[in-house]
Order: structure tokens, then sequence, then C-alpha cells
């Protein structure tokens, strides 16, 4: 008696907490393609001062997808939001300067909250200013974005023209 009743609870708590479509998932997947396509091309780099966090910058990538590396001479574009504990008239091309392999920004244009740039990107906060950053054309399939400060030091952020991750097959 006692394995038939607890058989029973298990394939009834088996069942409660199953889905019974998948439906609502997939949408939801489909729905945010574009930002998770965004979420692989973006990266951060914290400057700290004593472990405390006095400039956040997160950088996303605007390659265009289904283009081949080395073609054309399209800029190198990027989306990106800074964080700055001090409110002061600092930010970038000021205090803190952002190169791409060593190349300084064609142009930043900085962005309004409600502009449709941030829409594609997935991390938006009230705390930030976000800018586009142009950068000259780069052959150069990886690369390297740099972050730094005279006051709080540098870090780098790796960037792609190729998939970052890719899925690796099973041999069965």
């Amino acid at each position: 008696m006692r394995i038939i009743i607890g058989s029973m609870t298990l394939l009834l708590l088996l069942g409660a907490c199953s889905s019974k479509t998948e439906d609502p998932l997939s949408e939801r997947i489909e729905k945010n393609k574009t930002l998770y396509k965004h979420l692989q091309k973006t990266e951060k780099a914290q400057l700290y001062d004593h472990n405390i966090t006095k400039a956040l910058l997160t950088a996303t990538y605007l390659y265009p997808s289904g283009k081949k590396p080395g073609r054309g001479e399209d800029d190198e574009v990027f989306i990106v939001g800074l964080y700055l504990d001090e409110k002061q008239e600092s930010g970038i091309g000021r205090e803190y300067l952002l190169t791409l392999d060593g190349e300084k920004p064609k142009s930043i244009l900085p962005l309004p909250k409600q502009s449709p740039y941030l829409k594609k990107i997935p991390f938006v906060t009230v705390w930030n200013s976000y800018y586009l950053v142009t950068f000259p054309h780069t052959s150069c399939k990886n690369f390297t974005l740099l972050f730094e400060s005279s006051r709080y030091g540098k870090k780098t952020m790796p960037f792609s023209k190729a998939a970052k991750y890719v899925e690796s097959q099973k041999a069965f």
C-alpha cells in the first residue's frame, strides 16, 4: 500500500511541475532573439579605487550579423553605457579614454534615454549615460576595447567579429 501511495504521489508531483506546452518559452525566446544576440557581443569593465567602483562601462558591439569579417570598410560601432560614481563633468574623452586597438573614436554621440538604439541592447539602466561610439574600420577579426582613467587604471574588453561561443558537436 505504501509503495502504491508513494508512486502516485511521485507521479502527481512530477506531473504538476512539468510544463504542458513550451509555447510561452519559445515565444519569449523568439521575441527577445535580438537582445540575446547583442548580449553575446556585450562586455563590461569596472574601474576601482580601494575596492569601490568609480566607473562602470558596458559596451555592446553592433556588428551586422551575416557579414563576413574583412569585407567592406564599415566603421566599428558600439553602444556604450557609462556609470560614474562622481557627480562631475567627467566622461568619455575627458578623464576617461576609450580606444579600439590603440585608435581613438571617430565620434562619440550621446544617446537620449528614449533612443531606438537602447531598445536593441540587453542592459539599460537609469543611472548610466549612453553613447553611440564609432571607431575606424579594422580588418582584424578580434580586437580589444580599452577603457582607462588617469586616476583609476585601465581595463580591456575583448571583442570578435566572428561568433564568440561556438557550440561543440558531440561525437556519438
